[in-house]
């Protein structure tokens, strides 16, 4: 009798043994496949990127490890920014083709507006901590994760006195040998505040601003970056409006330029990280831009693009330092602006500049 109860007792529980561990197979089984027992693919990430250099960066330097790390994929969307804003506003805040924008903050500013981002949960995020604060976004609505900080560049074998202040621009001995943006570039519309503020102490002030750089005619325009290289590499200018990073590059060929801070503070090309409020995949989108934050990739971008590392944690080798002379606690002499009330006026202060600086 009882040796027929423990046999029962062992089959009970072999039984239940080989139960649970077909549970445990099942379930398994079911990550990896779908309905009918289809191999379901990698999930999808769709990621905003500039062409050329930063695409390349994107595919050889960031993508292969992100993609191995979270099992997924990554579609880099190469454009300019104002096709990325047109394409989401043609899709609608649910069904956008992007889940990470990553875009100058004057384009961000305009789509967080219209409702396009949610903000980054820190536990999601959570390089966000390393950030240096100026880079923080309120509430964490986005994140500036790339900066190139703008100064004056002048060509050192034409410039006899180096500037040091914004003002010295308006001396005569640089009259009709520089460069600014024109109204369309960020930096064009960057400029016209910083001008109001260092004149006026007040950066709303754009017709004070509009009528002092009418003194700094004649002065030669462009709408791109890669353009204000080009004009002082060929002579064209002799001193202009530029990034660190960009000065770096080209110093680094061998044209005799030097870049400098301005005592009032420097402004900013920066690239904005946002999730879209529509994304199906929050989860890898908050991967992703934690990824590009994380110590490894900042220095990464920083040795190859010459960018303000936004992580603090980051720090900058003394052979790079002249390369990169904003970073650490430099940072916060960087200017910021108030780009929510930018775009309310920025049709009416393209019209004014237009006015007075290209008809």
């Amino acid at each position: 009798m009882n040796g027929r109860r423990g046999r029962r007792l062992r089959d009970r529980v072999v039984a239940l043994l080989l139960a649970c561990s077909l549970l445990v197979l099942a379930t398994g089984c079911a990550k990896q496949q779908g309905q009918g027992g289809q191999q379901q693919p990698p999930r999808k990430v769709v990621v905003t990127s500039y062409g050329g250099a930063f695409e390349e960066f994107f595919r050889s330097e960031v993508i292969p490890g992100f993609e191995k790390e979270y099992n997924c994929k990554v579609e880099l969307a190469v454009g300019l920014a104002k096709d990325w804003l047109a394409k989401l506003r043609a899709a609608g805040v649910d069904n956008p083709p992007y889940d990470v924008v990553m875009t100058n903050e004057i384009w961000a500013s305009q789509e967080r507006a219209e409702g396009f981002f949610v903000p980054l949960p820190p536990d999601k995020v959570p390089s966000l901590k390393d950030v240096h604060p100026l880079l923080r976004n309120k509430d964490d609505n986005g994140v500036l994760g790339l900066v190139q900080p703008i100064g004056i560049a002048y060509r050192t074998d034409r410039i006899k006195n180096q500037p040091t202040s914004w003002k010295d621009l308006w001396k005569p001995e640089y009259n009709g040998r520089l460069g600014l943006y024109t109204i369309t570039n960020s930096a064009g519309m960057m400029f016209v505040l910083l001008v109001a503020k260092v004149f006026t102490g007040d950066q709303y002030k754009i017709d004070a601003a509009l009528e002092e750089i009418k003194k700094l005619k004649p002065f030669k325009q462009t709408d791109f970056s890669g353009d204000m290289e080009k004009l002082l590499s060929q002579g064209e200018i002799d001193i202009g409006i530029l990034d660190a990073p960009a000065v770096a590059r080209l110093r680094r060929q061998g044209l005799p330029i030097a870049w400098v801070a301005p005592a009032e503070g420097v402004f900013m090309f920066e690239q904005d990280f946002n999730v879209t409020k529509g994304s199906k995949v929050k989860d890898l989108a908050y991967a992703w831009i934690d990824y590009n934050l994380r110590r490894d990739l900042q220095e990464k971008w920083m040795k190859k693009f010459f960018v303000t590392p936004a992580n603090t944690k980051v720090a900058v080798p003394p052979e790079l330092q002249a390369d990169i002379p904003i970073h650490g606690d430099k940072i916060s002499t960087i200017l910021t602006w108030d780009w929510e009330w930018v775009n309310r006026e920025k049709q009416s202060l393209t019209e004014k500049w237009n006015k007075e600086f290209t008809r």
